[in-house]
């Protein structure tokens, strides 16, 4: 009797195992697959984006951006109203800002300089908007009236 009991323990087991294979393999194939983002970025400030002062723009995986975040991707356009192009991005939602380099020294691997044109992608009651890859008509907009602290 013991023999059986512990087979049946040994069955029951790998059953589990089975099932939660197939549950861990089932939520891995939930993930989000990877999209494009495409924001038009219109700098209003008084400088003119060019290839030495361009505007930076960085993907974040939260709507908590400041000088310590990470972005999760980044790039930059050295002409005014034009495109920044984002593939591979995994994540469900992401949110945008953007930076014009006003020296032209931005590398953007680090935060935009103290004082440097700031803006984010918001919605209408001005808080930062998330976006979700494939969405079409993003636009973000920003001038000289906020600036990196």
């Amino acid at each position: 009797m013991k023999q059986i009991a512990s087979f049946a323990f040994v069955m029951l087991m790998a059953t589990a195992a089975m099932h939660l294979t197939t549950a861990v393999a089932a939520s891995a194939g939930a993930r989000v697959a990877a999209g494009t983002v495409k924001v038009t970025v219109n700098y209003k400030g008084k400088g003119t984006v060019d290839a030495t002062h361009r505007v930076w723009v960085w993907l974040f995986s939260s709507p908590d951006i400041g000088p310590g975040s990470i972005p999760i991707a980044e790039a930059s356009i050295d002409a005014n109203g034009t495109l920044a192009t984002f593939d591979g991005i995994d994540a469900e939602r992401v949110w945008i800002a953007a930076a014009f380099d006003e020296s032209g020294t931005m590398s953007g691997s680090a935060p935009p300089p103290s004082g440097s044109p700031v803006g984010f992608f918001a919605g209408t009651d001005g808080a930062p908007k998330s976006v979700v890859p494939g969405e079409s008509g993003v636009v973000l907009t920003f001038d000289d009236s906020f600036r990196m602290p």
